[in-house]
């Protein structure tokens, strides 16, 4: 797997090779074979100008460290992010400009992530406090489990310092901002790993391009928490065949709304624990589906529908297959319209107990359901 700098800069390219420097001290040694930095407009001339070409400082580095592989940071991987003008932006000043870097790192970040063959190590140390802010946000939401974010502390004297952008491997003496002597061998740098929260499961998987810009990805995000911390009331209109899921309209087919239908009356009008006032984790009240209750259990789903669920079949198998090809494509419709899947939908028909022992239920709770 490639490894791969993700670095945002300001004026001082001296963080792109300070980052590499202590990359390549970790243990193990981290060294990636891409660099590419955000900046600028003015950021990207200093960083062409300093860091490229055979006498530029990641040449230096190259010569001294040798690192295989080695870095490739052809100019052409130097972003110039954009003003909300659609211009090459100087600085963050407005509201506005803010949203357009917000956007455009996010995009940066989650075509980078969709890379399988590749590993992000991705520094905020670089560029304006707000820049990363963003990026690591942006980490946040589309981040995988290899995916690192780091920040890089320099000493103050050499922070910025003009011919300072690594340790040398033979020390050097150089003049401070102050015009004190400084022996690079003074130069602690440090690289402090930040966890962060991993946030991409709950992003719809294809395609995440259309999820739009960096605040509606939030949004996005936002909303699938809060369905998995305070799912949303479901609210049944069984004469449009509806489902209401807060504000949100789920169409089903009639064999799926009766379904939905019938579990839903039975965990408001048949609850096993009615002493209980919300259910937990309680499952007293799904319905048997084994090989001896097959027939009687589509008989109480019918009556408690007011109509046929599952037709009579011609054997048990034939039952037990039409109820599964049912919940399943139940199921697919609610991952569908609520954008979770499998054990994170709320709203999802479950299953409950062992092999050949099996019930079935909806997990959402009991305050949550009404019925029109």
């Amino acid at each position: 797997m490639r490894d791969v700098l993700i670095a945002l800069c300001g004026l001082t390219p001296q963080v792109i090779t300070e980052t590499l420097w202590a990359l390549s001290h970790r243990t193990p040694p981290i060294l990636p074979a891409e660099v590419w930095i955000l900046t600028t407009k003015e950021g990207a001339k200093s960083c062409r100008a300093r860091l490229l070409g055979t006498n530029g400082a990641l040449a230096r580095f190259v010569h001294e460290y040798r690192p295989d592989p080695t870095p490739r940071c052809p100019a052409s991987q130097i972003i110039v992010l954009k003003g909300a003008n659609g211009r090459p932006l100087s600085d963050v000043r407005s509201a506005q400009d803010n949203q357009a870097v917000a956007d455009q790192l996010t995009e940066f970040i989650r075509r980078q992530a969709d890379r399988k063959d590749v590993r992000l190590h991705c520094s905020m140390a670089g560029g304006r406090k707000t820049m990363g802010v963003l990026l690591a946000s942006a980490l946040q939401l589309f981040g995988r489990e290899q995916d690192r974010l780091y920040h890089v502390l320099v000493p103050p004297e050499f922070e910025s310092l003009d011919r300072f952008f690594f340790p040398p491997i033979h020390p050097r003496w150089l003049t401070g901002r102050d015009g004190r002597r400084l022996n690079t061998t003074q130069a602690r740098i440090e690289l402090a790993e930040l966890p962060y929260v991993r946030l991409r499961g709950l992003l719809p998987a294809q395609p995440r391009r259309t999820l739009g810009s960096f605040s509606e990805t939030v949004e996005t995000a936002n909303r699938r928490l809060r369905l998995l911390q305070d799912p949303e009331p479901v609210r049944l209109a069984r004469r449009d065949g509806v489902v209401h899921i807060g504000d949100q309209l789920v169409k089903l087919s009639p064999a799926q709304m009766a379904l939905y239908l019938a579990l839903a009356r039975t965990k408001l009008h048949h609850c096993a624990r009615p002493e209980l006032r919300t259910c937990g984790d309680c499952t007293d009240c799904y319905l048997s589906f084994t090989k001896s209750s097959w027939e009687t259990t589509r008989q109480v789903l019918a009556e408690r529908a007011g109509r046929p669920v599952l037709e009579e079949g011609s054997d048990e198998r034939d039952i037990a297959n039409q109820f599964r090809s049912l919940v399943s494509k139940l199921n697919h419709r609610l991952d569908s319209a609520v954008g979770l899947a499998g054990a994170e939908n709320p709203y999802r028909v479950r299953s409950a107990g062992p092999k050949g022992e099996t019930v079935y239920g909806l997990a959402i709770d009991k305050t949550k359901l009404t019925e029109e």
